[in-house]
């Protein structure tokens, strides 16, 4: 039985699933399987991943969102230790190699992440990771609750065991669901960080992934709220404020694209994380101007540049 089973969720993911499975192949450790689970892809997925015959274990499932996929993965594989890895991320080759001695000087740990580099679909480097000095190591369950903390799930390395009292990932979840299931990981022990950037994540265009993979604000923070009550309420308005952020940058995007529609989706879909985000108001009723009209309006929305919202 390999020690580590590698867990790979894909959803049309043809053009970027064979640069993920390189990077798996390539690891200094090598007692390991890869288990994929193709979420009904209606692109060539089942064909690219076939080639690879015994290379792999692939199971197909109906498209039931990307927390089923993982879940079924895991369903599917043997391992003692799961390491994450989205289809279209990268590993570098020491990832495996430097996690799995991690894990076994300290047994009690539920789950090892690390730093990562952040790239663009071309895999450019082209933003900072979201670690920074306050939080770079490992969480306590308060600073969990205080917080988003920046964990990838391609950076995760997590005992079976624990995932599996955890509950897996919660499927009603398709978007946020990490934020959530973490949590669960924590309550089974502690965490190890490694500062080390193991990982090369893919930051892809936020539209409209951003809008389809969104199910609005009461899902995760009723379901966080119920089992942590007022212990979560900085996590909670620290979501709020993120997912505010994405959705907005997201919009000006589409608007410096000329994609007026897309951003008025963006900025509408804002207020039901922020009715009272005033600025949301003002940039929907851009989206209706003529271009010339709003570009001598001015403003960052005006000229498609990145917000904090």
């Amino acid at each position: 039985m390999p020690l580590v089973s590698v867990i790979i969720p894909v959803y049309n993911g043809a053009a970027m699933i064979d640069r993920a499975l390189k990077s798996v192949f390539d690891q200094t450790f090598t007692d390991y399987e890869i288990v994929i689970c193709d979420d009904g892809s209606t692109d060539d997925t089942p064909s690219v991943l076939a080639k690879y015959g015994d290379k792999l274990r692939a199971v197909r499932q109906r498209n039931r969102g990307l927390p089923a996929a993982r879940n079924a993965a895991v369903a599917s594989s043997r391992g003692e230790l799961l390491a994450l890895i989205d289809h279209d991320d990268e590993w570098l080759p020491q990832k495996l190699e430097l996690a799995v001695a991690a894990m076994r000087s300290d047994p009690e740990a539920a789950l090892l992440y690390s730093d990562k580099i952040v790239v663009n679909e071309a895999g450019e480097e082209f933003r900072l990771s979201e670690v920074r000095l306050e939080t770079a190591h490992a969480p306590t369950m308060d600073e969990m609750l205080a917080r988003i903390w920046p964990i990838t799930p391609s950076t995760v390395v997590m005992r079976r065991n624990a995932f599996d009292r955890a509950g897996g990932f919660c499927e009603q979840l398709i978007s946020a669901e990490d934020i959530h299931f973490w949590l669960l990981m924590r309550e089974q022990g502690h965490f190890i960080y490694l500062p080390e950037k193991l990982v090369r994540f893919t930051y892809g265009q936020l539209f409209p992934k951003v809008l389809n993979r969104d199910i609005g604000p009461d899902a995760i923070l009723d379901l966080i709220r119920a089992r942590y009550g007022a212990r979560a309420d900085g996590l909670v308005k620290n979501f709020i404020r993120h997912r505010v952020r994405m959705i907005a940058n997201a919009g000006v995007v589409e608007m410096s694209r000329g994609n007026m529609e897309g951003a008025r989706r963006c900025f509408i879909r804002v207020l039901r994380y922020d009715p009272l985000y005033l600025k949301s108001y003002t940039r929907i009723a851009r989206t209706f101007l003529p271009g010339p009209i709003r570009r001598a309006l001015g403003g960052k929305a005006s000229r498609g540049a990145r917000i904090d919202a």
